[in-house]
């Protein structure tokens, strides 16, 4: 399970959605024995279900976690200078297409003037 986004950490109290302060308990199960967590402080049928474990918040290596954060900022400033470059690829073509619609929108006004003509000409003969 993960934080919520209403979960917040304030004065080094982790609180629930409810904003109460959440439990800080121990796990004695199997799988993750001795593990600490937080959870909501109300009773199960009355739970916001916050649970959050300790060592998600606290990472247990401050420097292992600046340089998690500094390769995963690496990432995501790769990712922008990709989407710069697809976002200009895009504009480029928007440009391309606009350019193709003013052309045809000329040919359009092109033809039906010149089938005003013919029809002018035709009733013109036709009247003769």
């Amino acid at each position: 399970m993960s934080q919520g986004s209403s979960s917040t950490l304030v004065s080094s109290q982790i609180k629930c959605h409810y904003g109460l302060i959440a439990s800080h308990l121990t796990t004695k199960t199997i799988a993750n024995p001795g593990r600490k967590f937080y959870k909501c402080p109300k009773p199960k049928d009355y739970s916001c279900r916050f649970f959050l474990w300790e060592d998600e918040v606290f990472p247990v290596n401050p420097m292992s976690a600046n340089k998690e954060l500094g390769s995963s900022m690496d990432v995501v400033m790769l990712d922008i200078e990709k989407l710069k470059q697809e976002v200009a690829a895009m504009e480029a073509k928007n440009y391309s297409q606009v350019i193709k619609v003013s052309i045809l929108e000329e040919k359009i006004s092109k033809t039906w003037i010149i089938l005003f003509i013919i029809l002018g000409l035709f009733l013109g003969f036709v009247a003769a």
